[in-house]
């Protein structure tokens, strides 16, 4: 029994049909689902390019692009010629600068007489003015303190002996016997302490220049008028610590024979 081959082929290629076209669909709306994810991921690259660009740019970012910015007018032409300068010629001063003082000798005091002159009272807040009597007192003590010995004795004895009832007339004969014994001239120095005892006995330096005078003597090897001013400071000072230390160089000394 032959079948019939042409509805057999017939039927097979209907099915075929069939099947491709929905092969064809579900290809179709695969391929569309890919374009929208597609065009979906372009946009997303889009706005983070533009928020690159954004934030480089130093502004915050927005939703849609700015617009972009209208071009600058061409500017003028800048100059950069060096104006002219006007040349002033000066003239040097008539009267020169006073030449400086390289003759007077600097002399560094010793040690405990240095430490002595560092500890005399220091200028009052208010100066005196310039030329006044106090200011030849300072300028003393001064020129003691900065090297220049010789002429800061100088200066106190003028000024002891100018002003002799000034309240610092035995002052200034102390600290010059003290430039004295700086300079290493015990002998000058004896003389001013005589001198302070002498004038001055209730004077605020008289038994700071005795206990100096018996330490001069002691310097001279004068052992008996060290002996006699140590005494005679422990007689008129009984008490004080100048006496106190009178005393202790009296055990010291060797006894007169």
């Amino acid at each position: 029994m032959r079948v019939p081959v042409l509805p057999l082929v017939l039927a097979c290629g209907c099915a075929t049909d069939v099947a491709s076209q929905k092969d064809v669909h579900a290809l179709t709306e695969q391929v569309q689902a890919l374009q929208r994810e597609n065009a979906q991921l372009e946009r997303r690259v889009q706005l983070l390019e533009q928020e690159r660009r954004e934030s480089s740019a130093g502004t915050a970012p927005t939703a849609a692009a700015a617009p972009a910015p209208a071009p600058a007018p061409a500017s003028a032409p800048v100059d950069t010629s060096l104006p002219e300068l006007t040349v002033v010629k000066l003239k040097p001063k008539s009267q020169a600068a006073p030449p400086l003082d390289v003759h007077t000798p600097v002399q560094e005091p010793e040690v405990s007489v240095r430490e002595e002159l560092e500890a005399a009272p220091e200028p009052a807040v208010a100066a005196p003015p310039p030329g006044s009597v106090d200011q030849e007192y300072l300028a003393g003590l001064e020129a003691l303190r900065t090297g220049n010995v010789a002429g800061g004795i100088d200066r106190l004895k003028r000024f002891a002996e100018t002003y002799p009832r000034h309240p610092k007339a035995d002052d200034a004969l102390y600290y010059a016997a003290l430039g004295e014994l700086g300079r290493g001239d015990a002998p000058r120095a004896a003389k001013l302490l005589e001198l302070v005892v002498q004038r001055y006995p209730a004077g605020d330096v008289v038994q700071d220049a005795m206990l100096k005078l018996g330490e001069v003597h002691v310097r001279l090897k004068q052992p008996a008028e060290a002996r006699a001013a140590f005494a005679e400071l422990v007689r008129t000072f009984p008490g004080t610590a100048a006496a106190a230390q009178a005393q202790a160089r009296l055990s010291t000394l060797p006894r007169n024979p």
